[in-house]
């Protein structure tokens, strides 16, 4: 077809020569320019990697950037010298009317294209339906780009409920969905958890799921693969499995108790005293240091006033006491259970420094008591290890405004070994001043 258009001389602006290897354009370049190859062979490039060849005269390329006005998706590089023609996405109305015939050819080799791309496309979906596992795709903001069959199937939606819509949606622990996401997002690893869905007919299913992050040749953050895998069955055996150990362990513990209850009695009354007057030192012990750091930070919490904080808890620590509390550090949160201030004498890790959350940590206990118990591991430095913290959370305010929350950091050992408390009895103690 450009054999009619070769001596017109309004042709000659848009004529552009290459040399073999030379650059036409860059996979995220600004250009949006249309060529049509005349003469050589070109090389269409992902990253460092070629995809395609482009050869024969008028073959098109550059087109996507050209239609949608968006950065190149590719790279194209010259196998050989050639020629081709380069159209600005300014000139097209005045190219087309001067070359019809060529832009009505361009228009063929166009369409021919995206019916080749369907075709692939369609044989890419039909290959991702035929996989066991429940694969999701998502856009850089988390919602749902794609699902193939065995997706839809385990989480009961199809794409007309899912489609474009935030996949923390199809978890009941969303917030820990979009914890794993943020992960991979951000470089670090993330290991396969298992979450609980809401399937419409069957109820409730376990899925072991997986993340990766998806790049382009920028690396540039473009979305995210999610891979899903039906563990129901495994999740139910294995709870009806600690549902029998425990009926076993309390049939065990019954019978024993039945045989030698009479012998051990009176040593039982007398463990129950002693541990009645130890759960009664730890009671005023623990609601002393509470009322104690209550009065000292509450007013300038609620004046919105932090610079002393830290000072505050650093001194509180190093005032003289009998040694009793078994303290390990104290965390300050504003009523979002973010954290305000903390102060841990052997050094606060991610967990405890100020702006890290607690929301995703349970608070124990009912609301009619004063206080709540939360448990906490820490990831230890170098060879220290992991450790575990009991925390005991006492609501904030000050003159009828909530503050937050005051937690007091308990090492689990000291507290079994001096008060013989833990963390099920903690959580029932009663705080409420003795009736003595």
């Amino acid at each position: 077809m450009i054999e009619a258009y070769e001596n017109d001389p309004r042709l000659e602006r848009y004529l552009i020569a290459f040399q073999k290897g030379q650059t036409i354009f860059l996979e995220g370049d600004e250009s949006q320019d249309l060529y049509v190859l005349l003469e050589g062979e070109l090389d269409v490039l992902k990253g460092d990697q070629v995809i395609s060849i482009l050869s024969g005269p008028e073959a098109v390329f550059g087109e996507m950037s050209f239609l949608t006005g968006d950065k190149r998706t590719a790279s194209i590089r010259a196998r050989s010298q050639g020629k081709a023609l380069q159209v600005p996405r300014g000139d097209i109305g005045q190219f087309l009317q001067q070359f019809p015939r060529l832009g009505k050819n361009m228009a063929q080799v166009l369409a021919q294209r995206l019916e080749a791309t369907n075709d692939q496309l369609f044989g890419l979906k039909e290959f991702c339906d035929m996989l066991p596992d429940a694969v999701v795709l998502t856009d850089q903001t988390g919602k749902v780009t794609a699902l193939n069959r065995a997706a839809s199937e385990l989480y009961g939606r199809d794409w007309q409920q899912a489609g474009h819509r935030p996949m923390d949606e199809l978890f009941d622990q969303g917030h820990l969905v979009r914890e794993m996401a943020c992960q991979v997002r951000g470089g670090e690893p993330c290991q396969e958890q298992v979450v609980c869905c809401q399937h419409p007919q069957s109820g409730s299913r376990f899925v072991s799921l997986s993340f990766s992050a998806l790049y382009d040749a920028q690396q540039d953050f473009k979305g995210l693969l999610l891979v899903g895998r039906d563990v129901t069955a495994v999740e139910r055996l294995k709870l009806r499995m600690r549902r029998l150990r425990v009926w076993l362990i309390a049939a065990l513990a019954a019978l024993v108790l039945c045989v030698v209850g009479m012998a051990v009695y009176p040593y039982l009354i007398t463990q129950s005293n002693q541990e009645t007057q130890l759960h009664e030192t730890f009671r005023m012990q623990i609601s002393r240091d509470h009322l104690l750091l209550r009065s000292l930070l509450a007013e300038d919490l609620a004046k919105g006033n932090l610079d002393r904080g830290e000072d505050l808890l650093r001194r509180f620590f190093a005032t003289p006491s009998d040694g009793g509390l078994p303290l390990t550090g104290v965390v300050v949160l504003d009523p979002a259970k973010k954290v305000l201030e903390a102060y841990y004498p052997k050094g606060a890790d991610e967990a405890q420094k100020p702006g890290a959350s607690y929301g995703h940590i349970p608070f124990e206990g009912e609301s009619k008591d004063q206080h709540r118990v939360l448990k906490v591991f820490h990831q230890g430095q170098g060879d220290s290890g992991s450790w575990e913290e009991l925390l005991m959370a006492f609501p904030l305010s000050y003159q009828g405004k909530d503050l937050g929350w005051l937690l007091l950091g308990l090492d689990p050992k000291v507290l079994q070994k001096r008060y013989d408390l833990d963390h099920a009895e903690l959580i029932k103690l009663n705080l409420a001043p003795s009736k003595e």
